[in-house]
C-alpha cells in the first residue's frame, strides 16, 4: 500500500484534530505547501550530493593519486555510513529529534569541507575525507526518514517528491561540471555553502509525529541485529539484492571520472553523463508506485540487479554514446532499487526504528556495497586497466545476481507458514 493510501484509508476519528476540523479548500493549502517543502528538501541534499561526489575521483586523480589510493580514498565514505552512520540514527530515534540531528551533520560538514583546499597528498585527504564523511554519510538516511514520514502524514505520494532530488542532482552536476573544467578550485566551497542552504530549510521544517495508523502493541523482535528492526526477515534478502546492485553503481560512481581522464575526456563529460543518468530517473519516479503494486519489491530488485551488471558493460566499452546509454540505465538500475527498499523498508519497520530502518539500507547502499566496489575496483583498474576492469566488475554482479536469486527462491520455499494459517490455539 502506498504512503497516501495509507494516510487515506486510516479512520478520521484516528488523524489530528485539525485534519478533522479544518475545511478541504484549506487542506489543500497545506498539502501544497508541504510537498513544496518536501520537494526543496530533496533537491538541496542532491545538489549538495551532486556538487561533491561524482568529481571527487578526478580530484583525485588530479592530485596524482594511483587507482589503489582514488579507491581507498572513496571507500572512506561508505566506511563511515557503517561505523557512523547507525550512532546518528540511533541518537535520532531516541531523541526523536532527527531535524536537529540533520542541521548538525550538515553545519560540522560545512565546517570541515574546505579542509580538502589543504590536503594534497594520501595521508591529508584520507584524514579529512574521514572527518567529512563522518557528518556527511548520515544525512540521507536521516533525510529520508523524516520526509517520508512528514510525507506520510500530509498523504503526499513520496515518489513525487523524489523527483525533486533527481531534478536538482541533474542540473547541478551538469552545471558543476562545465565550471570545475575551467575553475576546479571552487568545488568544496560550493559544497560548503550548499550544506549551510540545506541546514536553514531543514530546520523550517517540522518534526514528523508518531504515524496515524502506527500500532499501538509492543515491538517483538522478529531476527537477531538488524534484523529486528523489521517485521519480516525477507529484508536480509531485500539488502542482499540491494548490494549487488550498489555495488555495480558504485564502482561506475568510483571509477567513470578515472576512465573520463584515461579517454582523454574531462570533468565536463563526467557532468553530462551524470546529468544523463538522473535524467533518467524521472519516467521511472512518474511510474513507481504503480511499477511496485504490478510487480513487488522484490521482484523489481532482482531485474535491477541483471540491469546494473548490463549498465557496467556498456559504460565500460570507452565508447562515449554507448557509455550514455549505458547511464540512461540508471533509471532501471538505481532509481526502482532505491524506490524499492526505501518503501519496504517503510512498510516493514517497526514504529521505534524508523530511521535505523532507513540507516541499515543506506549502509549497505552507500557503505558495505561502496566500499567493496571501490576496494575491488581500485585492485582490479590498476591490474587489468580500467576497461577490463568494468568488464570483470559486470561479471561477478551477474553471478552474484544468480546465486541471490537461486538463494531467495530457496527461501521462499521453505518459508515457514503466515501467521494467518496457522489453527488458534
Amino acid at each position: 500500500m502506498s504512503f497516501h493510501a495509507r494516510w487515506r484509508n486510516t479512520p478520521a476519528s484516528r488523524r489530528a484534530p485539525s485534519d478533522q476540523e479544518g475545511g478541504s479548500a484549506m487542506q489543500n493549502a497545506k498539502a501544497n505547501v508541504s510537498m513544496a517543502s518536501l520537494f526543496f528538501a530533496n533537491v538541496l541534499y542532491w545538489v549538495c550530493a551532486g556538487v561533491y561526489s561524482p568529481f571527487l575521483s578526478a580530484h583525485y586523480t588530479g592530485l596524482g593519486l594511483s587507482a589503489a589510493e582514488t579507491g581507498i580514498l572513496l571507500a572512506a565514505t561508505p566506511v563511515c555510513a557503517l561505523a557512523i552512520q547507525p550512532l546518528w540514527s540511533t541518537i535520532a530515534d531516541k531523541l526523536g529529534r532527527r531535524r536537529a540531528v540533520i542541521v548538525v551533520l550538515c553545519l560540522g560538514a560545512a565546517i570541515l569541507a574546505p579542509l580538502y583546499y589543504l590536503a594534497k597528498t594520501f595521508v591529508p585527504v584520507l584524514l579529512v575525507t574521514f572527518a567529512f564523511s563522518a557528518f556527511f554519510s548520515g544525512l540521507l538516511p536521516l533525510s529520508d526518514s523524516l520526509v517520508i514520514e512528514l510525507a506520510d502524514r500530509s498523504g503526499l505520494d513520496f515518489s513525487r517528491i523524489r523527483m525533486g532530488g533527481t531534478i536538482g542532482y541533474a542540473i547541478v552536476v551538469l552545471i558543476v561540471g562545465r565550471l570545475l573544467d575551467v575553475a576546479p578550485q571552487i568545488q568544496f566551497a560550493v559544497v560548503s555553502a550548499a550544506l549551510v542552504i540545506f541546514a536553514a530549510h531543514m530546520w523550517r521544517l517540522p518534526e514528523a509525529g508518531v504515524r496515524a495508523n502506527a500500532t499501538d502493541a509492543p515491538k517483538a523482535a522478529h531476527g537477531w541485529g538488524l534484523l529486528s528492526l523489521f517485521t519480516s526477515n525477507e529484508i536480509a534478502f531485500v539488502l542482499v539484492f540491494a548490494f549487488i546492485s550498489s555495488a555495480a553503481i558504485g564502482f561506475i560512481g568510483a571509477f567513470l571520472g578515472r576512465y573520463a581522464v584515461e579517454l582523454g575526456e574531462g570533468q565536463n563529460l563526467v557532468g553530462v553523463m551524470s546529468a544523463v543518468s538522473a535524467a533518467s530517473e524521472i519516467p521511472i519516479l512518474l511510474v513507481s508506485s504503480r511499477l511496485v503494486r504490478r510487480f513487488g519489491e522484490m521482484n523489481l530488485l532482482i531485474f535491477s540487479c541483471f540491469m546494473a551488471a548490463l549498465r557496467l558493460v556498456l559504460v565500460g566499452t570507452g565508447i562515449v554514446p554507448v557509455m550514455i546509454c549505458g547511464q540512461l540505465l540508471q533509471s532501471v538500475s538505481y532509481m526502482t532499487v532505491y524506490y524499492s527498499c526505501v518503501t519496504y523498508i517503510a512498510n516493514h519497520t517497526y514504529e521505534d526504528c524508523r530511521a535505523r530502518g532507513q540507516s541499515a539500507f543506506a549502509m549497505v547502499q552507500s557503505g558495505l556495497s561502496v566500499v567493496v566496489a571501490n576496494l575491488f575496483g581500485g585492485w582490479a583498474c590498476d591490474a587489468f586497466g580500467t576497461h577490463t576492469g568494468f568488464l570483470i566488475f559486470a561479471l561477478a554482479s551477474a553471478i552474484a545476481a544468480v546465486v541471490a536469486l537461486v538463494a531467495y527462491v530457496a527461501w521462499r520455499r521453505n518459508a515457514a507458514p503466515q501467521p494467518e494459517t496457522q489453527t488458534a490455539a
